[in-house]
């Protein structure tokens, strides 16, 4: 006669050999005869679940578990198939009981710090993991996530220090190579908001760039690791503070990335943005358009960096394109001259602003003018004058050489961005005007500055230039290179061809709609690129170190 219990043998014998279909029914055939075994009840569950159909396993390990409270493999099988079922509240609950009931469970202990991490319990987590360091300290993988969660409650030395003994302990984990990667990105301040002015250390930036090279070379398809390294690359070159061995390792990554998503808008701003380094913006600008042909027309205007790259157009060709800067002048509104110059051949002091901007800062800037002394023209255009504005203009005629413009627009249904980009831009366009109507040296100044020094002393440093720019030579993109919070054109032929080619780069795109901010910089990094083919002689000052003038804010 067969017992329960040769039934049992045969039918985990079945089991083990992988034959579930000839273990299903003798397990049935033990629970018919005694429906509350908890071995059958138990086993029979985890065939379900191997099987694949949880919704059967579960009823049946829940009543295994309901007769053998305290026996940890029947809890640990019910925490598994929780798992699988989507229940991860429940799953989380089995299995702090199963750590509970076997504490050296390491796999057990592992699997609940990530439920604790994937519920937002980074206190939790860090137990459980540290639980699982307790019985296998060389597991390199329980340390990383245990960074991660001391990370996550703010202990930020101690996820370093967990991060590199994982590195020091699996050095071909692209996990570990990751987050030791991330914890060095925080250490050199890349966990904040970042400027070009706040420097970093860059031998903690060139240790997690080299981490995360080889976090990637031992997983290719390791996404955490790609979109560090592209985010770190892209903040950096933002910053004016991507060296090139940084730059090129995020390049080759991007170009991975972009084969598995050619819609990876960051990756293939770091393929531009080298492409920039190597001194091919024509090659940059042309990629770009070609990822930018799977994006709407709205899609492009909100991404930024789509947006920044589809305002550049750099080569000959894209100017020979370009309509004749006077020919645009009749979309926009008319320049009204409201106080000419006095007669006299040296520079003026252009600025140009709306008249908030007025106010609050052009007023500032003139009597730095005042108090510099030497009489030098200034030419000051206004968007919108309010009556208080043109009066003030007035009074300052009484003490300074001062000349004066305006136009009126109708700003109705614009939004701040549109806006905002008009008053940087449409200056480009009076200056040409003026320099055509004038002929005199124009230094261009931004409304938010005050001078430093002589005005005289710039405009004699333009002798024998076209024109004088403002670069910011830390390759941080064809937008940022030239800043244009200081420019100065000289009324020479190619100087005012200058002038006109910029004129006409910015009016074609604010006409189409599709001038952004920063399109004033744009513009003439593009014309430049193609002029200095034709011997433009430019004077280059340094953002950095350029004493004459004060600039408020970040340049």
């Amino acid at each position: 006669m067969v017992t329960l219990r040769d039934a049992l043998a045969a039918a985990v014998g079945h089991h083990q050999a992988g034959r579930l279909d000839a273990a299903r029914p003798l397990y049935h055939s033990i629970l018919r005869s005694q429906p509350g075994h908890p071995d059958a009840l138990h086993l029979l569950g985890v065939l379900e679940s191997q099987s694949g159909r949880p919704g059967a396993a579960l009823p049946l390990l829940r009543r295994a578990v309901a007769l053998l409270p305290s026996d940890a493999d029947f809890l640990g099988n019910l925490a598994r198939t929780l798992r699988a079922a989507g229940q991860s509240d429940a799953a989380e609950r089995a299995y702090a009981r199963t750590a509970a009931l076997d504490p050296a469970d390491v796999q057990t202990a592992f699997t609940l710090g990530g439920l604790r991490l994937e519920h937002g319990d980074a206190a939790g987590a860090a137990a459980a993991f540290a639980q699982a360091l307790a019985r296998r300290p060389d597991f390199a993988e329980a340390r990383v996530n245990r960074a991660n969660a001391l990370a996550a409650l703010g202990r930020a030395e101690d996820a370093a220090r967990l991060r590199r003994q994982a590195v020091a302990l699996a050095p071909a984990h692209p996990d570990a190579l990751h987050n030791a990667a991330v914890s060095a990105l925080a250490e050199a301040g890349l966990d904040r908001p970042l400027s070009h002015a706040r420097r970093l250390d860059p031998d903690l930036v060139e240790r997690a760039g080299r981490a995360l090279a080889r976090a990637l070379a031992a997983d290719p398809q390791h996404g955490a690791a790609a979109d560090a390294l592209i985010g770190a690359a892209l903040a950096l070159v933002q910053a004016g503070q991507a060296t090139e061995s940084l730059l090129d390792r995020a390049a080759r990554t991007a170009l991975t990335v972009l084969r598995r998503n050619p819609r990876d808008t960051r990756a293939a701003a770091v393929v531009a943005y080298r492409f920039y380094r190597c001194g091919r913006t024509d090659l940059a600008a042309r990629f770009m358009r070609r990822v930018s042909r799977r994006f709407t027309a709205a899609e492009v205007e909100a991404d930024f960096e789509l947006r920044l790259w589809s305002m550049v157009r750099a080569g000959r060709r894209g100017l020979d394109r370009l309509p004749d800067a006077d020919s645009l002048l009749g979309a926009f509104p008319p320049l009204e001259l409201l106080a000419e110059p006095p007669t006299r051949n040296g520079p003026l002091l252009a600025v140009s602003c709306d008249d908030g901007y007025y106010r609050r800062f052009a007023t500032a800037l003139l009597d730095s003018v005042e108090a510099a002394g030497g009489g030098v023209a200034v030419h000051v255009h206004v968007v919108n004058p309010s009556p208080e504005t043109l009066a003030d203009l007035a009074r300052r005629r009484e003490r300074l050489p001062l000349s004066c413009s305006r136009e009126r627009v109708d700003f109705t249904g614009w939004d701040d961005h549109r806006r905002t980009t008009y008053y940087a831009c449409i200056r480009f366009l009076r200056w040409h005007q003026l320099m055509t109507r004038w002929g005199r040296p124009l230094l261009h100044l931004d409304a938010d500055c005050t001078l430093d020094g002589d005005p005289g002393a710039v405009a004699a440093l333009l002798e024998g230039a076209d024109v004088g720019l403002l670069r910011d030579a830390r390759w941080r993109g064809p937008t940022r290179e030239i800043t244009v919070c200081f420019a100065g054109f000289q009324p020479t032929p190619l100087g005012r061809a200058f002038l006109a080619s910029t004129a006409a780069y910015i009016g074609a795109y604010l006409r189409e709609g599709r001038g952004f901010w920063m399109l004033d910089q744009a513009a003439p990094f593009a014309v430049l690129d193609a002029l200095e083919r034709q011997g433009l002689r430019v004077r280059w000052f340094d953002i950095l170190d350029f004493p004459w003038v004060r600039f408020i804010g970040e340049k």
